[in-house]
């Protein structure tokens, strides 16, 4: 004796455990997707970061330039540079040999880089001056810092800027 099943009695077990399987993910696939997402998320921080640190230093240079615009200011107005001793303060504060001030010629907080590190300064006689940021690292003398003007001696300064 041959019974005979409706196609849909035999098949229908099948299909719903298909069904089940096909709309979901199984534990594997979930854990590779979640590995993707963090390779991903990891490269792409990686890149920011980096991004961040690089217009750091494009910032520390436009910042010592600005210091640097603030000490021809001074130098138009007083025939020369701050010494060496007066430092970046004569840009704020006037200084006794500064009979010709006019300033303040910058804000105290411009006299920092974007670390919050001081600029340092040096002047070489009444023509040159030497802007330095101690760089991401904060130290002075290192790899990282970052020169106004980019040579590294104190440079004469252009006289018509």
């Amino acid at each position: 004796m041959i019974v005979k099943l409706p196609l849909n009695a035999v098949l229908k077990p099948f299909g719903k455990e298909d069904a089940r399987r096909e709309s979901g993910m199984t534990i594997i696939e979930i854990l590779i997707v979640i590995a993707l997402i963090g390779t991903i998320m990891t490269i792409v921080a990686t890149n920011v970061i980096q991004k961040n640190d690089e217009a750091k230093v494009d910032l520390a240079m436009v910042a010592a330039k600005t210091v640097g615009d603030s000490l021809q200011f001074y130098k138009l107005h007083n025939n020369r540079y701050p010494s060496t001793e007066e430092g970046l303060n004569a840009l704020v504060t006037q200084p006794p040999s500064a009979k010709a001030w006019r300033g303040p010629y910058t804000d105290a907080e411009k006299l920092n880089d974007p670390w919050g590190n001081a600029f340092t300064y040096e002047a070489s006689g009444a023509k040159a001056f030497k802007i330095v940021s101690p760089g991401p690292d904060g130290e002075v003398g290192t790899a990282d810092d970052i020169t106004y003007p980019k040579d590294a001696a104190a440079a004469p300064a252009a006289e018509g800027q």
